[in-house]
């Protein structure tokens, strides 16, 4: 019994993709520290309400999706169209993360937090998950929702909707969503097109996606560096590393151009992208704490 019980944590833990959304709670932190530069209990319980609410999404996704998921072979073991837990169970889980990340979101924060964080399971759940099974364009529209937990962040805190520091942030990590999925796409292609999604590789060819996402990375890029010009960043150190790292990324990306369609390095690349995205954030709160 014990070990059952602990198979089933596990699969819990696997439905919550932690992984990928811890760095999703930590761009709400950012955004949080940008506007308030000091660590409280009140920001570990504000980036806690972003990491459920992400949680939350993630799951009524992965129960949107578990027909579709059981058709990849990249998604087809996942918990829920693997049997291990059951969309009732799931139903649950995800009910129980909305209702503890909105009320944190709103004790911890504000209304406005609150607001926001149920803006962006809408964004994600209801339109970007529409939009998935009738276009090949849906991450343009879907990237959006990458980008408004770091607003959450900073509404929390105190911040306006419309100040310049977080539409610059904003812009940086929407930008940044839609090379990621072209990397899927130049992976998974097949196993998009397997599950009936339409996928950007039944109009493009893997060396066209390849400079398509390279143009992307250094648009993003580009976004990030402009952060110093506008004083976001201020500390000459931090813009000094900044400008080093995104020289040594651009040129490591580069490869999608020197060898366009080239799939063995998917997973460096993917660790690269990730691990620019996240010396962006710690350089923010390292200017903050510097400052």
């Amino acid at each position: 019994m014990i070990n059952n019980s602990g198979n089933k944590f596990s699969y819990y833990i696997k439905l919550s993709k932690l992984k990928i959304l811890l760095p999703v709670s930590l761009t709400g932190l950012t955004g949080y520290f940008v506007f308030d530069p000091h660590f409280t209990i009140r920001l570990l319980m504000v980036t806690l309400g972003i990491l459920i609410v992400a949680i939350s999404a993630s799951v009524l996704n992965q129960i949107q999706e578990s027909d579709l998921d059981s058709k990849m072979n990249r998604t087809l073991h996942r918990p829920i169209p693997s049997g291990k837990i059951s969309k009732t169970e799931a139903v649950i889980f995800f009910l129980a993360n909305f209702i503890a990340g909105t009320t944190l979101l709103y004790t911890a924060g504000n209304f406005q937090a609150a607001v926001i964080g149920l803006v962006t399971i809408f964004w994600y759940n209801v339109i970007y998950t529409y939009l998935k099974r009738k276009t090949v364009f849906a991450v343009l529209p879907g990237a959006i929702s990458g980008a408004l937990p770091p607003l959450i962040g900073y509404v929390a805190a105190g911040g306006g909707l419309w100040d310049r520091q977080i539409v610059f942030l904003e812009f940086l990590f929407f930008t940044g969503q839609i090379p990621h999925f072209w990397l899927l796409m130049l992976k998974y292609g097949e196993d998009y097109k397997q599950a009936g999604i339409p996928s950007l590789s039944e109009l493009l060819g893997d060396s066209q996606i390849s400079r398509l996402t390279f143009t992307w990375i250094v648009f993003s890029i580009v976004g990030a560096l402009f952060m110093c010009y506008f004083e976001i960043i201020q500390s000459n150190i931090m813009a000094g590393v900044l400008l080093t790292a995104s020289v040594i990324v651009i040129w490591q990306f580069s490869d999608l151009i020197r060898f366009p369609g080239n799939k063995k390095n998917f997973k460096r690349y993917f660790i690269l992208l990730n691990s620019y995205f996240i010396l962006v954030l710690i350089l923010l709160i390292s200017d903050r704490l510097f400052m």
